[in-house]
């Protein structure tokens, strides 16, 4: 069971934003690749788009925390 919260720990980490949304960049890859597209192009793009969105969350959560 120890090992299973520290695989768990470790993919999620701090924010299970990013998880989420690595695995369905993914999945959405992976359909895309079922349909003849070549998405090479979507988790290179997608990592830091998905990166950006939860450091403004945790901005914006910080900044409040100190008002």
């Amino acid at each position: 069971m120890r090992a299973v919260r520290g695989v768990v720990a470790f993919v999620v980490g701090d924010d299970v934003w990013i998880a989420v949304s690595v695995a369905l960049l993914i999945g959405l890859a992976a359909a895309l690749v079922g349909f003849g597209l070549d998405p090479w192009w979507l988790l290179p793009a997608g990592v830091p788009a998905a990166l950006a969105v939860s450091l403004g969350r945790a901005s914006r959560a910080a900044a409040r925390d100190r008002s």
